[in-house]
């Protein structure tokens, strides 16, 4: 009887993916078990920590500006995780309305890639988050904020990668 093998490169491919679902390490958190203590430990110094009004806190662990992720880890009064959140996901991102400050957006997707102005339209700032990168395009999530710091709108943008032969 013959058995299936996998090619090598279909090996080094299920390597690769199953690496990018480990790139942070939140794999084996386990909410209500895992103590803030040992996220710390494994994951370093979020990006932001925010206090809760119950006194738990929202921590911020994001692989921008290189990465496509961005874990918002809930910690309950207790000292245990209560919730890990991938925030590039489309429930994040209809969340992200007109009106909201620069704080609440940043509580929803953290830190952004880049920070904009452009000289044409000085009283705006454009946050951009990079959410997908494959072989064929990057995926950019955009918020627009006015001079007061609120959201005016938001947009997503794709920059397709050059393809085809490259010449000296």
């Amino acid at each position: 009887m013959h058995k299936p093998r996998l090619n090598p490169g279909a090996m080094a491919a299920i390597v690769l993916l199953c690496a990018g679902c480990t790139h942070l390490g939140v794999n084996g958190f386990a909410p209500g078990i895992t103590t803030e203590a040992e996220v710390r430990a494994r994951l370093g110094t979020p990006g932001m920590t925010w206090t809760e009004p119950d006194g738990g806190r929202l921590l911020e662990f994001s692989g921008q500006p290189n990465g496509t992720y961005c874990h918002m880890i809930a910690v309950g009064p207790d000292g245990r995780v209560r919730e890990i959140r991938q925030a590039f996901g489309e429930d994040s991102f209809r969340r992200v309305v007109a009106g909201l400050t620069q704080d609440q957006v940043r509580r929803l997707l953290g830190g952004p890639e880049e920070k904009v102005r452009f000289a044409l339209k000085p009283d705006e700032e454009v946050w951009s988050w990079r959410y997908d990168d494959t072989t064929e395009m990057l995926s950019y999530f955009n918020a627009y904020f006015g001079k007061d710091g609120s959201l005016l709108r938001t947009d997503r943008s794709v920059i397709y990668k050059a393809s085809g032969p490259s010449f000296p």
